[in-house]
């Protein structure tokens, strides 16, 4: 028995031992950059022209170099070339495609349609590659010629746009206008395809031409139903990152917005320590809204709240003292043209012991400018006419007397009826 249980555990040993020979090594190496060319290395580009420029780069790894989709967006391998010289600073990224060899060992490269807006000088600043085991390469390759990009820009093409109205009132219509035109003649480009872009439109996804400029160079397009998010309009160019246009010249910004905010008051007409809710709505929403009271010339907030996702908001104040209360509701902002106003809505309050209207309900208020107004300094409320009160109590005392006793008179009469006979 002893040399069978010996014998089991050197067999199982002698199993253990051998296993990690027969697992293949992990790698845990990223690729290798061997080397980057751009070529031409010197371009000159005329207005709306595009010039190819090809970026090849030789990239070796043990479990091979693969196609990835980033989270972000876009796809791996990349390179990215940054202006460095002759213009403002701009970054640019190409992907990159096998175009030779084996994903092991292989060129890697991309075509860029440049255009006379990169004038200036360039150089390859990034590269992003993952191989099989999403092992990760992310470098700044060595600054030497061949990295390098010289683009000689003439005739250069560009944009103007302005919004219509400005600031847009609400979700109201809004116009995209403006125009095409080369900056060293000022002519116009015209009958020029052009790209309307709206939101994330304009940074994501594949784009094709929705637009054409006039003779002049000139182009609108209105939206008829506006908001706050970004706009761009410009003349497309391939791209070489995917599902990202890209664009020889281009102009985007946000519009001005002044929100349209609506209140009503739950009651115009309370008595002091009365609650009176605001409740109302803001076009377009995404703000917050501030509850505001006229006391001395001013507006003191008094209250606020965050839009719903519908746009509504609910506001609270309690009136501690007897007059007349001014309110508005408002959507703050740092511009003094952008700044949304409810009507003013004005609550009376008067004292515990005064008599309430009949009818005093909910007063609404809309649009987007507010009158102004004070407080009133008046005390008690509303006065209270007709007799004095003493006679009216004395004379509603009597009255009662006089009607007991006469039921009372003529429960007596009915009595021998409702007896039983004897």
């Amino acid at each position: 028995m002893r040399i069978a249980v010996t014998a089991f555990l050197f067999a199982a040993g002698g199993a253990v031992a051998a296993a990690p020979a027969a697992v293949a090594a992990v790698d845990e190496a990223p690729p290798v950059l061997q080397g980057i060319t751009v070529s031409p290395d010197a371009v000159s580009v005329a207005g709306i022209e595009l010039v190819p420029v090809t970026v090849t780069v030789h990239l070796t790894d043990e479990s091979g170099v693969e196609v990835v989709s980033e989270m972000g967006g876009g796809r791996t391998p990349y390179i990215a070339l940054k202006r460095v010289a002759g213009g403002d600073p701009s970054t640019q990224a190409a992907e990159l495609s096998l175009t030779s060899g084996t994903p092991q060992n292989g060129i890697w490269s991309a075509t860029i349609q440049v255009p006379s807006t990169w004038d200036g000088q360039w150089e390859v600043s990034q590269l992003v590659a993952l191989d099989s085991a999403f092992n990760r390469l992310d470098v700044d390759p060595p600054d030497t010629p061949a990295t390098k990009l010289d683009v000689t820009g003439t005739h250069l093409p560009a944009v103007t746009m302005r919004f219509t109205p400005d600031p847009l009132v609400g979700d109201g219509p809004l116009t995209v206008e403006g125009r095409f035109y080369y900056e060293d003649t000022g002519e116009g480009i015209p009958n020029q395809p052009i790209f309307f872009g709206h939101d994330n439109l304009c940074v994501e996804y594949s784009a094709t031409p929705n637009g054409t400029t006039n003779a002049d160079g000139t182009f609108s397009k209105v939206y008829p139903k506006g908001d706050g998010y970004l706009q761009c309009v410009g003349i497309l160019r391939p791209s070489n990152v995917t599902d990202t246009p890209a664009f020889i010249v281009v102009a985007s910004r946000h519009p001005r917005v002044r929100p349209v905010v609506t209140a009503t008051a739950s009651r115009t007409t309370v008595r002091t320590g009365t609650k009176v809710t605001f409740t109302g709505t803001v076009v377009p929403e995404g703000y917050s809204v501030e509850l505001q009271h006229l006391r001395n010339s001013a507006w003191r907030t008094v209250d606020s709240a965050v839009v719903d996702d519908r746009g509504g908001f609910t506001l609270d104040v309690t009136p501690k003292a007897v007059g007349t209360y001014r309110y508005r509701v408002i959507v703050p902002s740092d511009d003094p043209e952008l700044v949304g106003v409810s009507e003013t809505i004005v609550v009376q309050v008067t004292a515990p012991g005064a008599t309430t209207p009949a009818g005093a309900g909910p007063q609404a208020g809309a649009g987007h400018q507010a009158g102004g107004g004070s407080n009133s300094g008046g005390a008690g409320g509303l006065p209270i006419t007709g007799p004095a009160a003493a006679p009216m109590v004395g004379g509603g005392a009597a009255l009662l007397l006089a009607g007991a006793g006469l039921m009372l008179a003529g429960r007596r009469r009915r009595a021998p009826a409702t007896q039983p006979e004897s």
